[in-house]
Order: structure tokens, then sequence, then C-alpha cells
């Protein structure tokens, strides 16, 4: 066990550390970083629009949604590219398609490559590649737009839609659509002086396309009046008329057609429910419990090995120094707890017992046999004897009320008369 207990010890930590590399909660994590739409939802709520997230545990019906909200991923590129480290999970083209036909969508293309949520750092090299970008408005039947991107620098403009009051947006290395590019079925409805930023499009549907993610991203909300835009974007999208929530789509799931039925309705259970067990923020716990097991495990087969096998009959040198380390252990504690007058107390009477089973044997530990031990050293010194005596009964029966000078004192003069005195044998 003392072999095999590390190496288990180390494969159990080893399968935590690739459980949290896999886990399920890391597009948790990427939503709530610099580039997720956590904060758009945060924002939303809290000016009076209600939001509806999209989840593989949660079902929608059309008729309960009134706008949809698509902020794709960069797909996925060769192994051995710049783009592959990448762990996004890019919607299918007809998929998107399909969602089209669902709810009037707002598409928001990608800017940034997954790795920068572990990168932590806006450069050239964080960039989406631009031909996975145009892969994207090929499926959607745009293949002649294209996109400009500024560079490393903020550009700002003032930007209203309808009636709303402008606001300032800035933009870093901003990525907009190229104007000559833009087909005949799509108009601008916001945009840069170097390009347009938000196209409607009718194309037997209507859907939007916004060229640049950081206006509605967690980073881009904080950056000048993004948010302010941000708001006045969603609300004419939407319709200023409708109340119904706002759909922010990030999986690859498509709604349901009729809303769901809570009363009355027959579950089916399969294998997905147990899934459940093991989602987020369960997986946290499930984590907890087996980090706390593998301790305990490591503490117990480890740490202090397997149970000793001892003689069953224990020499009394064993005795001795168990007895001894309860002693120390009980006069520690009674010096914590400021007793220093009981201990003393204790220890005289101690002392006088174990003089008396030296002297008469076994049975003589007690008082009686601390008695007949005075009466036997009066017969040999009678003063020494009683002066021994009442020494002693002070220090028994006065011991926990005495000052700390005067038990010293007294403590001194029983030690010295016990050591001057010659007990004999019995």
């Amino acid at each position: 066990m003392h072999r095999s207990g590390p190496l288990l010890f180390v494969l159990l930590l080893l399968g935590l550390a690739a459980l949290l590399l896999a886990a399920p909660w890391q597009n948790v994590a990427y939503d709530r970083s610099a580039v997720g739409s956590k904060g758009l939802e945060t924002w939303l709520q809290s000016n009076g629009i209600a939001v509806s997230r999209s989840g593989s545990h949660v079902s929608q019906a059309r008729s309960e949604l009134s706008f949809r909200i698509l902020p794709l991923r960069p797909p996925l590129t060769n192994a051995g590219t710049d783009d592959a480290s990448d762990t996004g999970t890019p919607i299918e083209a007809e998929t998107i398609e399909e969602k089209l036909h669902e709810l009037p969508t707002l598409i928001v293309l990608p800017k940034w490559r997954d790795a920068i949520v572990k990168e932590g750092i806006a450069r050239g090299s964080m960039l989406a590649s631009a031909d996975g970008i145009y892969r994207m408005l090929d499926d959607l039947y745009i293949p002649e737009l294209r996109i400009r991107r500024i560079g490393p620098v903020f550009t700002e403009t003032s930007l209203s839609l309808a009636q709303e009051p402008p606001a300032k947006v800035s933009l870093y290395r901003a990525q907009l659509f190229d104007r000559p590019g833009v087909p005949e079925f799509c108009k601008e409805l916001a945009g840069f002086s170097s390009g347009a930023l938000l196209l409607q499009c009718e194309d037997g549907i209507t859907f939007y396309l916004l060229s640049d993610p950081d206006i509605l991203n967690n980073h881009g909300l904080a950056l000048a009046e993004n948010a302010n835009f941000a708001l006045s974007l969603i609300r004419n999208l939407r319709g200023l008329e409708d109340t119904r929530p706002i759909y922010l789509d990030t999986d690859s799931r498509l709604l349901d057609e009729e809303k769901p039925v809570d009363e009355g309705r027959t579950y089916e259970r399969s294998i997905s429910d147990v899934e459940r067990l093991f989602d987020y923020p369960l997986t946290a716990i499930w984590v907890s419990i087996l980090l706390v097991t593998a301790i305990c495990f490591w503490r117990g087969a480890y740490r202090f090995g397997p149970p000793l096998d001892e003689a069953a009959g224990q020499s009394s040198g064993n005795v001795e120094i168990s007895k001894t380390a309860a002693v120390d252990a009980m006069a520690r504690l009674l010096r914590i707890s400021g007793n220093d007058g009981r201990m003393v107390a204790q220890f005289v009477q101690h002392l006088l017992m174990d003089a008396a089973v030296r002297v008469f044997g076994s049975g003589a530990g007690n008082q009686a046999g601390v008695e007949r031990l005075f009466q036997r050293l009066s017969r040999r010194d009678e003063a020494r004897a009683s002066e021994l005596r009442s020494v002693s009964q002070t220090l028994i029966e006065h011991g926990p009320t005495m000052q700390p000078s005067e038990l010293h004192h007294n403590l001194e003069t029983f030690r010295q008369l016990m050591r001057s005195t010659d007990l004999g044998s019995g």
C-alpha cells in the first residue's frame, strides 16, 4: 500500500486535470470572457428587455420569442494552422439557414479567435481568419460581400437608428463591410466612414448582419457609448411594440413549433437525463468530492500507513511511556487553562501514592497507603514527617487557590523534603 498509494493518488489527480480541461463548463468560461455575451444579457435585462438563453435542456417555442441574436463562433481550420488551437463548435450552414426561417435574426460575424480567451491580448494574430468568414458569407449566399479591418487603432463615430439619439461608438481593430461588395438585396443601416457596420438583407427572408461583434460582447459594451447603441439597435430591430423576449442563441438546436405543455405531459427518460447530473455547476461538486476522496485516501493509505502489529503482552517500558505521555498531556492542558495550582495538587497527591506503592506494594496506591507512609516516617523522624505532611496537605487542599509565588515556594519545600527523606522499603 505504501508503494501503490502515491501512484493511485497521482493517477487520480491526472484524471481530475483531464476532466477540468474537457469540462462542459468551458462554454460558460467563454460566455463570461471578454468576447462572450453574458454582459449583453445582463445589460438588456436591466433595461427592461427580457432575454431567453439557449440551452441543452431548455425548450423554446417560436411564438414565445420576438427576435434572435445569433453570435457565430469562428470556423475551425485544419490542424497546423494559426487557428488550430480554437475550441469553438461552429453551427452548420444548413442549421443557420433553418434558424433564419424561424425568427427575424441578427447574425453577428466572428472577429476574434477563441484562443483570445486564454491569450488575453487582442493582437493581430488573435483575429479570426478572413477566409473562414468568407466561407460563412458564401453559406449565406452573399459571396461578393467582403470585410475591411482598419488596424490596431480605435475607430470612433456617432451612430443612431431611426429616431434614437446618436451614441458615440468606439471599436478597436474595427471590422467593417466593404461597401462596394454590399449586394442589392442588402442595405446599410449603420456604418463608419470606412465601411458598413450593420446590414439588413431581404432575400425571401429578412435577416441582419453585424460585421463587428465588439458592439455587443462583454469587452465592447464597456467602451464609449457602445452599450447605449447596442440597446437602441436591439430595440429597433425587434420592434418597439414587441415585448416578447430576445432569444440569445449560442447552440445548434432549433426552436419548437409549439409551446411546450407542462401539465399532464408524459416524460420519456433517456441517458441524456442522467447527463444533466454532470452539467455545470454540478460538475464542480463532483470534482470537489473526488478531490476530497483522493486526499482522504492518501492520508489514510500513505501518510499514516497500515496498522502496526504489536505483541499481545506489552512491555512495562511501553506502559511507562504511555503513562508519561498521558501525564505530560494532562499537565499541558492544565497549564493552558491556567490551572497551575490544580496541576501541582495532583502532582503532590500522585507522587505520595507512588512512594507508598514503592514502599508497601501495588495495593498501597491510595489515601490509606499515603497515611501508612506518613506513620512509618514518623517512627523514623517525627519532625521531618510532620513537616512533609503539613506542606503536602497545604498543596493538595489549597494549591488551586494559592498565588504563583506562594505555590512555587511550597512546591520547592515539598521537593526538598522528598529528596532528603529516607523512605526505606516495606
